[in-house]
This record gives C-alpha cells, structure tokens and sequence, in this order.
C-alpha cells in the first residue's frame, strides 16, 4: 500500500485476546501536531479495545506522529507529504483501511479523543449491538459515539442523548463530529469519502449528511453519548481539554473555517432558508468575538463561503497541537 509501512511486533500484552466481533475492524488514527495525545490513543486500542498491531493505521497529516519509536514501528504508519485538514487524512485512512478485504468497519479516532470520557473498551459492545439493531431496510453506515440533530433553524444543531431502552442502545442522528466512528465498508464501497476540499471546518457533518442521503442510517451510541453528555457543551468541552491543547476558544482560526463550511453546508444540504439562519448566527459570533483577529476570521470566512472558495487557507492554521507534560488542574500555557 502506498505510503504504508507495516511490520510486526506486539505492541505489548493486551488485557485480552481479540474476539470475532474485532476480527473485520481497523482502527484509523488521524493525527496532526499531537504526538503524545494519539500515542495515548494508539495505546488505548491496542491494551484496552484489543486491536492488534496490524490492524491499527495511523495518518500523519504532514506533521507530527507517535510519542514512541517502537509504537511507530509496530502499528502501520502513513505518512502524508502535508496537512490535508480531517477531510483529507480520514480520506486517506478509509482508503487504507479498506485496501484490506477482511475489513469490515474502520474505526476513526481523533488524535484528542482520549481526552473524553467514552467507555473502554467499547468496539465489541457496539458491534454486538449493532447486530440487534441492524434494519435491512436501512443498512447501518455508521455508528458515532454522539451525534446532533437539526432543529430546523439553518445548519444548527442540538446534541442527542438517547434515553436507555432504545433497540440496541442506539438512536438516529442527523450529523456528527468525528471522535471515534464506526464506518462500514458499504458506505466504502457507495463511494462516499471525506471530501478534502472542505479541509477543516463540518467536513464531518458533509460526510454524514451524504451518507444518509445515500440511504445509510447514522446511529448514535446510546452508551456512549450519555457518558460525555456533559462534555458536548462548549464549556464542558473545553473543560476536558484545556490542561491538554488549546481550546477551542483560544483558536480563533478556527472561526474562518466554521463561517465558511457553514455557507457550503447550506449550498450543499439545506434550505433557502438556511442563509437567514447563517446571517444571523454569524451577526452573534462577530459579538462575542474575542478578539479582532476573530472576527477577522469570520468576515473573510463568509466572504469566501459565498464566493465557494474552499480548501486550505494558509492563513487560518493551527499554531499549537498539545501542551508539554500537562498536569491535571495545570492551566494552559499562555501564548
């Protein structure tokens, strides 16, 4: 495979052999500037879920990578030439993972997903889950660990938290972040991909809104979504994150991208109705802008989004991936 390296070599003991539910999983890593955080998550997969070695890729997008030689050694390493933005690497890694015919779910894992409070181990559990709740009417395309559903108000959307007692522990959303998806190869197969050229920035609510208008469901798991409900709120987010990597406040960069994607969101996946919704939205986040910087961001990420550039903005790019050695209750670094 290109731009895959692959050798053998236990990784360590794990708690416990893997078992058939694992035998058609391969865990996609996505990392970019966090090499201490995705080791932990590379770790993570292989001593509690029980991945082994092989089945783990993990993609570089362009700079960083693991914090130990020998994980990088053991685990399979792709290695982008640049930062392709989420779109891109996860592209990549579902191409990957794929290339193997025995693989029957890739299972993508941000770099900083470590820091929420999911269950572990958590893969059999959804996949036997899965197994009741499959609908053959509507093939399962993914299963998220927490999910959002529109509202009816533009692009917004509210967290789901599905109550116990649903089939399977599972529940249908609209959308959702990355964090740590399920996705089966038939998603793979229909040709539905991460599009790189939204980069950064609802590239995962794209994917999701195109795999079910492919007539997939997205299933959000019920287990876990309760177990980080309280970390799905801005400050319960940055509160989880904050001793570890900046927030998402403190990147203001990030506003570009968000004001733009959200123009091709509705361009691409809503309503007319969705630019008022846009207009008015962004008219609140250039008041609480914290900076000038920031609001800087989101003028020229409307302007772009309504003229449909897309891609990398050089501009608009991450400063810092993680904290050095963080200790918990440390703030975070100033900048």
């Amino acid at each position: 495979m290109d731009g895959v390296s692959e050798r053998e070599g236990p990784l360590g003991k794990k708690d416990a052999s893997p078992g058939p539910q694992l035998a058609g999983v391969t865990a996609v890593v996505l990392t970019y500037m966090r090499p201490r955080l995705a080791g932990d998550v590379t770790r993570s997969l292989c001593t509690l879920e029980g991945l082994s070695d092989d089945r783990i890729v993990v993609v570089v997008n362009g700079r960083g990578g693991l914090d130990d030689p020998q994980l990088e050694a053991n685990v399979r390493m792709v290695r982008l030439p640049k930062n392709t933005g989420p779109a891109g690497g996860f592209r990549k890694g579902m191409e990957v993972a794929f290339s193997d015919p025995t693989t029957t779910w890739a299972y993508l894992c941000e770099d900083d997903i470590g820091l929420f409070s999911l269950p572990a181990p958590r893969i059999a559990s959804v996949l036997a889950r899965v197994d009741v709740t499959q609908d053959t009417n509507t093939p399962i395309g993914a299963v998220v660990a927490y999910g959002r559903r529109f509202i009816g108000r533009g692009a917004h959307t509210v967290n789901v938290v599905p109550p116990v007692g649903r089939p399977g522990d599972m529940e249908t959303v609209d959308v959702a972040c990355w964090g740590a998806t399920l996705v089966s190869r038939a998603v793979f197969e229909a040709g539905i991909l991460p599009d790189p050229t939204w980069f950064f920035g609802l590239e995962d609510f794209d994917f999701f809104c195109r795999v079910r208008e492919a007539g997939f469901a997205v299933l959000a798991d019920g287990e876990a979504a309760r177990s980080v409900a309280s970390q799905q709120t801005s400050s319960g987010r940055d509160q989880a994150i904050r001793s570890e990597r900046p927030s998402d406040a403190d990147e203001g960069w990030r506003s570009y991208y968000h004001a733009r994607n959200s123009i091709e969101l509705t361009r691409r996946h809503g309503h007319p109705s969705w630019y008022a919704w846009q207009l008015a939205y962004s008219a609140r986040h250039l008041q609480k802008a914290r900076s000038q910087a920031e609001r800087s961001a989101i003028l020229h990420g409307l302007w772009d989004g309504a003229r449909g550039r897309m891609g990398e903005n050089p501009r608009y790019a991450r400063r810092v991936g993680e904290f050095d050695s963080p200790s918990p209750g440390d703030p975070a670094p100033a900048k």
